[in-house]
């Protein structure tokens, strides 16, 4: 019984350590876990986004010359 709680404890711990922005969520039916869930999130920073709303990741577009393509190729 201690094996098996040490091992969801660890399976919990390790969900909550590798998430960023989300939620870890334990399903329990009848008082024992069935199921340990982890929905991640990707938080997109304004910077990001163009004038239209359209991602971009950082250093794609030169924002101080005017939003030319950089020596990336973009």
């Amino acid at each position: 019984m201690a094996d098996i709680r040490s091992h969801l404890l660890a399976q919990i711990a390790e969900a909550i350590r590798t998430i960023r922005f989300g939620s870890v969520q334990i399903l329990i039916h009848d008082g024992r876990v069935v199921q340990i869930e982890k929905a991640e999130r990707l938080r997109v920073a304004q910077a990001d986004l163009t004038p239209g709303g359209v991602y971009e990741p950082m250093g794609a577009t030169d924002r101080t010359t005017g939003g030319f393509p950089t020596e990336h190729g973009r």
